[in-house]
């Protein structure tokens, strides 16, 4: 039994996160995570992806689970 009051995340909305915190850091650093710089057009790319990513997390959020 889980003792924190956190529930408990799906692989799905793992999945989701980690995507969505690649993308977010990448805007934020400018760069790739190989370190090549992140150009405008691509920054824009990662950007709507990663709202894109949040809003099917939501809806994931809403199904219920098995």
């Amino acid at each position: 039994m889980n003792s924190s009051s956190a529930p408990i995340m799906t692989g799905d909305e793992i999945a989701f996160r980690a995507a969505i915190n690649i993308l977010r850091d990448n805007i934020e650093s400018g760069r790739m995570p190989s370190g090549i710089p992140l150009p405008p057009d691509a920054a824009n790319l990662h950007e709507r992806a990663a709202k894109h990513l949040e809003g099917l997390l939501r809806h994931v959020r809403k199904e219920p689970q098995p």
